[in-house]
């Protein structure tokens, strides 16, 4: 009988590499789901900005989005927990006026402050005002918060308190408390009625760490900081040269 794996997969420098897919890893991947296994992205992306490459039921079989705030499976929405209105002007009225950029992370659209110029062809919606959360923007589904640079010291202890925030060498972002890859993973992986021991995560960041933990079977990507290889069972290849394809090779076709 064959073993069915769930299997997580951060996007940026996991599955891609340069904004490509290696065509070892779909090919892999294709191999993986014919045999009974689940492909999920779990990424701290909203959907409304994963690739539209990766937005394909011919490749993938969910997603795991917003750092665990949107699980759709099968072309379903099966949870979503966006924030609230009261909680986005809050956040609104703290960034409005800085000169950093700064977007609110939804499920169908992005909503930019002060959007880097590379960018603003693309971008429809620029924050204004907070109070546009309850007029113009009052149907969007933000699910978290990504900010260009740094967070003070000071927004750490005004935002730490509700909600969780990850500083990355670039940037910053946070999600309501209580949400993460590893819970988004869990919520998904008791859908399915697959054992955590049969989930297999694979990252590279400091933002992958909480799923890595938690997975029955952990990877780091050969390029990953030093910190995610020191807890993940293996360490692949780099990213760019097929490391998803590897540990599925590995972990899930050798097997069966």
């Amino acid at each position: 009988m064959k073993e069915k794996y769930a299997i997580f997969l951060d996007i940026d420098n996991t599955l891609m590499s340069g904004g490509k897919i290696p065509e070892i890893n779909i090919i892999k991947i294709k191999e993986a789901r014919k045999n009974g296994s689940f492909v999920f992205i779990n990424t701290a992306r909203s959907y409304a900005f994963i690739p539209e490459i990766l937005k394909d039921d011919s490749l993938l079989d969910g997603y795991v989005a917003g750092i665990g705030t949107d699980l759709r499976l099968g072309g379903k929405q099966i949870f979503s927990c966006p924030l609230t209105t009261e909680e986005l002007k809050f956040i609104g009225s703290h960034f409005v006026n800085d000169t950093r950029e700064v977007a609110f992370e939804g499920e169908d659209e992005m909503i930019w402050i002060n959007p880097d110029t590379n960018r603003r062809d693309n971008i429809k919606y620029i924050l204004s005002s907070p109070d546009e959360f309850d007029t113009v923007y009052k149907d969007f589904r933000i699910s978290k918060l990504y900010v260009r640079g740094y967070l003070t010291k000071e927004e750490n202890e005004l935002f730490g308190k509700d909600y969780i925030l990850y500083q990355h060498e670039h940037y910053a972002e946070f999600v309501k408390k209580g949400f993460g890859k590893a819970a988004g993973m869990k919520m998904m992986t008791e859908h399915l009625d697959i054992p955590m021991s049969h989930c297999i995560a694979m990252g590279d960041s400091a933002n992958d760490t909480d799923m890595l933990l938690e997975a029955g079977i952990s990877v780091a990507m050969g390029n990953a900081i030093p910190g995610i290889k020191k807890i993940c069972d293996y360490t692949s290849c780099n990213a760019e040269d097929g490391g998803v394809a590897e540990a599925i090779e590995k972990y899930v076709l050798s097997t069966q």
